[in-house]
């Protein structure tokens, strides 16, 4: 059936409601089964659902009008915004206004073009929410260290009260190990010969090779390695305006910026060990680059290793080519 004569329901998801918007029609429902299934009951029939990604809060409705037989899309929030902010300019917020803002975005050139949302295997969901829980887990024992210096040196290093966050430090650790044991045997199931791949790079632990495949799911589907480097967030934003300013700034850092540090971490073994990264580490010093830029250049190096070995399913070599 042609997409454009569709009708579109736009959705603006929150904790407790959710409001859509379809033909001059506001409505709020509350997300749950019995919001949902009202809303299913109370929008044009063959309706195609769209909402912004939300997290967990989009996850469940898509998936349960997903496998109730509709059509869904899910928009980056930051495109929606864009778009409305370019035709409309500032203004106020509400979640009805936003529930329209959706539905707008639907129905023009671009988004037609975006694919449909699809279910993704159970393991792979709960892979997402195991990436999600060590950024978190990790973000906090980064904290708890940080206030355990701060606090001893006031107070003295040896002192019982920074016991405390010590044992969180330590719950931490405890709970990273049982969940990235689990998120490498997932990935390993999931995606055996990928992953088998990527851990031949040097420099590229299970770990990250189970973050990398489980964030982007389809090495291969990029058309180039660049392409993956902007998924992962790691080109450069550039600067162009006649012929006085032509300059590429700092890193986009869009994506998953648990990957990122993984891969920030990774660049320091391969720095050392792999010899295609190490040479390009020590050229780009060699011509004045400061050491973070160089480092930058090493993990989006990281990254063209990664997609060459999943496209054309032999392990990493060692060697730098002529």
């Amino acid at each position: 059936m042609n997409v454009e004569k569709r009708s579109f329901v736009g959705v603006d998801i929150s904790k407790d409601t959710f409001n859509a918007y379809w033909e001059n029609c506001d409505k709020e429902y509350s997300n749950d089964r019995k919001g949902w299934n009202r809303l299913l009951r109370e929008a044009p029939a063959n309706s195609i659902i769209t909402m912004e990604a939300t997290g967990n809060y989009h996850y469940r409705l898509a998936a349960y009008v997903k496998q109730k037989g509709y059509d869904v899309k899910v928009f980056n929030p930051y495109k929606v915004r864009s778009f409305i902010k370019s035709i409309t300019g500032h203004r106020s917020k509400t979640d009805k206004m936003d529930a329209r803002s959706i539905h707008r975005f639907a129905t023009n050139e671009e988004s037609s073009k975006l694919p449909f949302w699809e279910l993704m295997p159970p393991k792979l969901v709960r892979a997402r929410v195991i990436v999600s829980l060590l950024n978190r887990i990790t973000v906090l024992e980064t904290a708890c260290g940080n206030v355990n210096h701060a606090h001893g040196l006031v107070i003295g290093k040896t002192d019982k009260l920074l016991g405390y966050m010590s044992g969180l430090v330590d719950v931490c650790g405890d709970c990273q190990s049982q969940l990235e044991s689990e998120l490498c045997s997932i990935a390993s199931d999931l995606y055996p010969v990928q992953y088998r791949l990527l851990k031949s790079i040097i420099g590229i632990g299970a770990k990250t090779a189970s973050v990398l495949l489980v964030s982007v799911k389809d090495l291969d589907s990029f058309e180039t390695s660049g392409h993956l480097s902007s998924f992962v967030g790691l080109t450069s934003r550039h600067y162009q305006s006649g012929e006085t300013l032509n300059v590429n700034g700092s890193i986009v850092k869009g994506g998953n910026a648990y990957l990122r540090s993984l891969l920030f971490s990774c660049s320091k073994s391969a720095i050392q060990w792999n010899k295609p990264c190490s040479s390009l580490y020590h050229r780009m010093r060699a011509k004045g680059c400061l050491h973070m830029v160089a480092t930058v250049a090493v993990m989006h190096k990281l990254v063209k290793q990664a997609w060459g070995v999943a496209k054309s399913g032999e392990p990493f070599r060692n060697v730098i080519k002529k």
